[in-house]
């Protein structure tokens, strides 16, 4: 069969059609170069947000009208960063971009805005000469309306075993979990929904019997997008993989990630929306090669405190990639643990970087499960924080040791003010921790901040950087530049508080 791709000639850019799942966003009115766009609305979660995607190739600009029922007061268009400053018309905001971007548009006091254009992929470039085995031949039902996990799994079965792409035209496909194979393509058209059920029971998962022997903390092993043990997949396409957490699984007592990865190698995802887990998003477990580009992650926030929907987790994992995305969570959004108690695998050479995120906890982080022997090479570059709790952490709870970690050119908009105080900087050895048994026992050496940008103010944020004892101690932190509302800071401006088992701090011109 024929996939009809987005071809260059006709470029420029091409908005995405309605999902169909819920109604339509009532707050906004968007054109996009004179074209409507579709504005999608996530109403349940506990703070609704509304959405459009579009696909632009940069060979125009593009010019981006926001319409609202009345006047506009204040706005901001996030990252702030860039600079995108617009032209206010009564009730109309007009501005212009010249490159494909994730942005976060606030007006009044309206719920957020995101703008999801895309960068041109040219995807028929990376299933050529491949089989196309169209997922509506297995007589599915695309209209949601019926659980399709025997059909779907079934397909993907048969194109593993031809080492075939699985192609998700328009519609909405409703199943429990879906078990990935080796060797094989999902490609998700602009206008594809996989919609998770909300029934707990439908979601089985045989594989992780051995868990426990790898791993002795608690955590779900359920998922709506399942990979164990594979390699050679991809995951192609703009189409959205909605978890249903707060559409009814959570509440009927499913505790799912989104994507959970285990054992495996090779994996490429690119381009999807991933949707509304009822726990972590997308979790990456003693895997290596994983590379994520392209990602929109819109979990549950609530007002006030936190859900356990963390962005993207990097765990006991190697060489393993987050590029070009924005992540709306409401907990931890861009994280690197070690939950291999064990110790067959570690973390290390975990890049995020060119990423938009909103929070109510922490923006990046490492930790707080840091049972490997060790974490190296982790880099935070290019970080966009619209809003979060703890900006920079390093928390070592157990007995890894962490070396070589870079943050670089990270802007903080704006933070968390629920709870206790919001922190800049958060890096801390410790054995105490609420809620399991730790020993403390971790090093952290040679932790570079460069570029660190704060566009707010830090009055009632604190900063630390606490060693435990001479032996589990922090060593060799490095920092270099620092702007708080457009100036230059001293750590003393940003209030840094340190003990005697932090070591060489250097603060760089």
């Amino acid at each position: 069969m024929q996939i009809c791709f987005f071809s260059r000639a006709e470029a420029q850019v091409k908005l995405f059609p309605e999902l169909g799942d819920a109604s339509l966003s009532n707050q906004f009115e968007i054109r996009i170069n004179d074209q409507e766009a579709i504005v999608e609305r996530m109403k349940k979660l506990d703070i609704p947000i509304n959405y459009a995607q579009l696909t632009y190739d940069t060979s125009v600009p593009l010019e981006i009208e926001i319409k609202i029922d009345n006047p506009i007061n204040t706005y901001t268009i996030s990252p702030q960063r860039k600079k995108l400053n617009g032209v206010v018309d009564n009730n109309k905001l007009t501005f212009v971009v010249h490159d494909a971007d994730y942005l976060l548009v606030k007006i009044n006091d309206l719920e957020d805005l995101f703008l999801l254009i895309n960068p041109l992929v040219d995807y028929k470039a990376q299933i050529k000469n491949k089989e196309i085995i169209d997922i509506t031949s297995y007589g599915v039902d695309k209209t949601g309306q019926q659980i399709e996990t025997q059909k779907l799994q079934q397909a993907i079965n048969d194109a593993s075993s031809k080492h075939a792409v699985l192609y998700f035209p328009k519609g909405i496909y409703r199943t429990g979990q879906l078990n990935m194979r080796s060797n094989m393509t999902v490609y998700l058209s602009d206008g594809a929904l996989i919609y998770g059920s909300i029934n707990p029971k439908d979601y089985v998962d045989k594989s992780l019997a051995r868990m426990d022997s790898v791993s002795n903390f608690h955590y779900t092993d359920k998922s709506l997008i399942r990979m164990d043990s594979i390699s050679d997949f991809q995951l192609l396409g703009n189409g959205t993989i909605e978890g249903a957490g707060w559409a009814g699984l959570r509440k009927n007592g499913g505790w799912h990630y989104l994507i959970f990865a285990t054992y495996s190698k090779n994996v490429i995802i690119d381009g999807p929306v991933l949707r509304d887990p009822a726990f972590w998003n997308t979790r990456i477990f003693c895997s290596n090669n994983i590379h994520l580009k392209n990602i929109k992650i819109l979990n549950n926030r609530p007002y006030e405190g936190w859900t356990n929907t963390d962005g993207i987790d990097f765990d006991s994992s190697s060489d393993c990639s987050l590029v070009n995305a924005v992540i709306h969570g409401g907990d931890d959004n861009l994280v690197v643990k070690g939950l291999d108690t064990k110790r067959r695998f570690v973390t290390e050479k975990i890049l995020f970087d060119n990423i938009l995120t909103m929070s109510n906890s922490a923006a990046t982080k490492i930790g707080t499960e840091t049972s490997v022997e060790y974490f190296k090479d982790i880099t935070f570059s290019n970080i966009d924080v619209a809003r979060c709790e703890r900006g920079l952490v390093i928390t070592g709870y157990d007995s890894a040791h962490i070396e070589n970690i870079l943050f670089e050119n990270i802007t903080i908009e704006d933070f968390v003010f629920k709870g206790h105080s919001p922190r800049l900087i958060d890096f801390e050895i410790s054995d105490q921790c609420s809620w399991r048994e730790t020993s403390g026992t971790c090093t952290i050496n040679n932790v570079k901040i460069k570029d660190l940008n704060v566009l707010c103010s830090i009055n009632g944020v604190i900063a630390q950087i606490l060693g435990r004892t001479n032996q589990f101690d922090i060593n060799n932190v490095q920092i270099n530049n620092i702007q708080i509302q457009g100036k230059k800071a001293t750590l003393s401006d940003i209030d840094l508080k340190t003990n005697e088992f932090v070591k060489n701090l250097i603060e760089k011109d």
